[in-house]
């Protein structure tokens, strides 16, 4: 739902085919020599010809300042002045070129993967908690948190803008209205952080997002350009923690270390990029100083590691890459195999762009530390429109299982997978389904043990206002109550 802009960006180039013809051949090579130097090139044959020709091959134009593609959007665009440049990028002729290579070596579909019905998963109780107010719309929730602490849950709903605050039971405790789009719930002990996306959560230059105390409203953090992750840890061994922030972006984003210096936050930029999602704060290197991984999910879709080498400086190192029209979700790590490194689970899905057909590669990956932080692919699972993927050990056998849900489910064909658990045998998944797809579209999710019982439980937010052309929209959303308790019943 963050990715707006990213798969019509120039990097959707890619390797063909030799038998295309001589236009299409030169197409190719203008393909890698405008390209291949900053992105992941995916193939011709991940999109359908369609879709190509419609929508990304468009959008591509639009955003190299090719203006007359604007006539062969399928869909109007109104906004398209702030995707151009200010002036033409490339030459008209290879510009044509290198339509001819995607159009001619474009499948006309796609094919997607044989669908194997599972196994409902029965571990947990599902227990729907009402996140709607006298004339308000459908919720659209864009942030959620279990605080195991106070045993509360706290959630955000962009349409309505409303926080909202319930205890472990389910009974409402707060309301927050005329509240920005939340996007991120930081727990910090005494204190919690409110991140606020801005004004709007569209492609939108401005740079209006901030980062506020939940308790005061004060401003902590301002200027941020569409931030969707913050992270408060000590990196320096000096008094006090600093920031991490995620700033999606559009043209402007990336992610920075923010420190507190004689009461102000000075920022320092790790990585201009846009696309910033999430970092993770770990020993990743075993030197004794906490590193951050980092995915970035825009254009270069790709996981980063900053090794930390002190005093605030950090080596940079790409870890793994992905085609930019994957449309990269989240990650998190955990020890998958039993092997005392940690691992890394992926998700691909985001279809909140100018391609939202289904696709054969979005879904849950697991990729193996074979050393030295060293990652190779170990599993796939198919999930059209997988969101978010969360690895805990919810059985308590020890080892670190996965749950995880998608925004953008094939309703149509494959509605049990919005939301599905992978219990974990000896490092191998065995995936299962999660029957509560009538019950929510699922944008957001979190882990902790709500009730205090032992063990963890699953809150989810609903984004039943959204719609997948090609997907489908289940009727019975229309009645979702906006927010969703899985109550594990292990304990």
């Amino acid at each position: 739902m963050r990715k707006l802009l990213a798969i019509a960006f120039f990097s959707v180039l890619a390797y063909g085919l030799p038998s295309c013809s001589n236009k299409a051949a030169e197409g190719k090579e203008l393909a890698k020599t405008y390209c291949a130097s900053c992105h992941l090139l995916p193939e011709p044959g991940m999109l359908p010809k369609n879709v190509w020709q419609y929508s990304t091959l468009p959008y591509m134009g639009i955003m190299m300042g090719v203006d007359k593609e604007i006539g062969m959007l399928e869909k109007p665009l109104s906004d398209y002045t702030i995707l151009g440049p200010g002036s033409q990028l490339i030459p008209d002729e290879d510009w044509e070129k290198i339509k001819a290579y995607y159009l001619e070596e474009a499948p006309k579909t796609l094919e997607m993967p044989a669908y194997v019905p599972l196994k409902n998963q029965t571990l947990f109780e599902a227990e729907p908690i009402v996140a709607t107010l006298p004339g308000t719309t459908l919720p659209n929730m864009t942030a959620v948190r279990i605080d195991a602490a106070r045993k509360q849950i706290i959630a955000g709903d962009q349409s309505n803008r409303v926080i909202w605050k319930w205890d472990a039971a389910g009974k409402l405790l707060e309301t927050k209205k005329n509240q920005d789009a939340l996007t991120d719930i930081t727990l910090l002990g005494a204190q919690t952080l409110y991140t606020f996306i801005g004004t709007t959560t569209q492609a939108n230059p401005d740079v209006n997002g901030f980062v506020s105390s939940a308790a005061s409203g004060k401003k902590i953090l301002q200027g941020l350009n569409r931030p969707i992750g913050l992270v408060s840890t000590n990196l320096d061994g000096e008094a006090g923690d600093e920031l991490i922030t995620s700033e999606f972006g559009f043209k402007v984003g990336g992610m920075s270390i923010w420190k507190l210096k004689n009461g102000t936050y000075q920022k320092q930029v790790l990585n201009p990029q846009t696309g910033a999602t999430k970092s993770i704060v770990r020993d990743f290197t075993g030197d004794g100083k906490p590193d951050i991984l980092a995915l970035f999910a825009q254009g270069d879709e790709r996981i980063l590691l900053f090794e930390n080498e002190g005093e605030l400086k950090f080596k940079e190192t790409q870890l793994l890459r992905f085609p930019s029209i994957y449309g990269s979700s989240s990650f998190d790590v955990a020890d998958i195999d039993g092997d005392k490194d940690l691992d890394i689970v992926y998700s691909a899905g985001d279809n909140a762009d100018f391609t939202t057909v289904l696709k054969p590669y979005h879904g849950v990956y697991v990729f193996e530390n074979t050393g030295g932080m060293k990652f190779k692919q170990k599993a796939f699972f198919s999930q059209n429109g997988a969101t978010k993927v969360m690895p805990a050990d919810f059985d308590g056998d020890g080892d670190p299982d996965l749950i995880s849900i998608a925004l953008f489910p094939d309703v149509a064909g494959r509605p049990a997978e919005g939301a599905m658990y992978f219990e974990n045998r000896k490092g191998t998944f065995i995936p299962m389904t999660l029957p509560i797809e009538h019950l929510g579209r699922w944008s957001v999710m979190d882990i902790a043990d709500v009730d205090g019982d032992g063990d963890l439980d699953v809150a989810l937010g609903s984004h039943a206002v959204a719609k997948f052309p090609q997907g489908g929209f289940d009727p019975q959303w229309k009645q979702a109550k906006g927010l969703l308790i899985l109550r594990n019943k292990t304990k």
